[in-house]
């Protein structure tokens, strides 16, 4: 049986991770807000266009929060592809 002579993969940096489940934490805050406009009773017109908005700003910072933890993995596994290729040398 072959050993396994890869390197152990680059941890994420702790920082960028930190800053990033701001961004998620910050995306549900503005969710659940977002939801307590309309809350569990019958909404006016009104209260659906302010929800409808604050939605959006939700589902809109969601998504920069998911762009940049794929960010983060994008540049976690560009090096150690760069370290594959080094040690394949």
């Amino acid at each position: 049986m072959a050993a396994n002579t890869r390197k152990a993969s680059t941890p994420f940096a702790p920082d960028e991770l930190a800053r990033n489940a701001k961004l998620f934490y910050e995306a549900d805050r503005l969710e659940k807000d977002a939801y307590d406009i309309i809350g569990t009773s019958l909404a006016t017109a009104d209260a659906w266009l302010r929800f409808t908005e604050a939605k959006r700003v939700a589902d809109t910072k969601r998504t920069e929060a998911y762009q940049d933890l794929m960010r983060i993995r994008r540049s976690t596994l560009g090096s150690r592809s760069g370290q594959a290729l080094c040690n394949d040398r």
